[in-house]
């Protein structure tokens, strides 16, 4: 239920800038009818340098919330909720969530609670947030520890290129 909600709402904030069904072409003309029942009607170039400008840039990011979603409505919701505990706010933290698991399965098509050696189902033993006990227990298990990279020598001093000889014809 929850999953059919979230696709639904996937749906509705990334939704393309214009409908097909509002679409028609006929040779070289181009009309597109609106909610208001007008129809705007473009040549075929001109049309596509108007829609070309809803192509995003790479890297830029498109995805606007609106209603429920939008920034101004969480900062109301946040506003009036009522201040909780430290106590549960810490165990909320600490348990831990299999819906993690159902979304790194559907991005990468891997399961990851699923056992490389007999294929079988795991399941979440503990939840591990302390770094001293994280450190511990990879010790034990003799995985070594991660380290920064080395750095980057100090390119050369002498110079690469030779220097430009003179121009022997003036």
């Amino acid at each position: 239920m929850e999953e059919n909600r979230t696709r639904f709402v996937a749906r509705y904030i990334e939704r393309g800038p214009l409908s097909l069904e509002k679409l028609t072409i006929h040779d070289d003309l181009v009309s597109y009818s609106t909610n208001d029942r007008a129809t705007h009607e473009f040549d075929a170039f001109e049309f596509l340098a108007l829609i070309s400008c809803h192509i995003p840039k790479p890297y830029e990011s498109l995805t606007r919330y609106y209603g429920w979603y939008s920034c101004r409505a969480r900062g109301e919701r946040a506003k009036y909720a009522p201040v909780q505990d430290c106590a549960a706010t810490e165990e909320q933290k600490t348990k831990p969530s299999v819906s993690w698991a159902a979304c790194i399965k559907r991005i990468f098509e891997i399961d990851p609670l699923e056992c490389p050696r007999c294929r079988g189902q795991m399941r979440i033993a503990a939840f591990l947030t302390d770094q001293r006990e994280i450190l511990n227990i990879a010790d034990a298990l003799r995985i070594p520890r991660a380290q920064a990279p080395p750095k980057i020598g100090r390119l050369p001093t002498k110079e690469f290129f030779d220097e430009i000889p003179p121009d022997d014809f003036a």
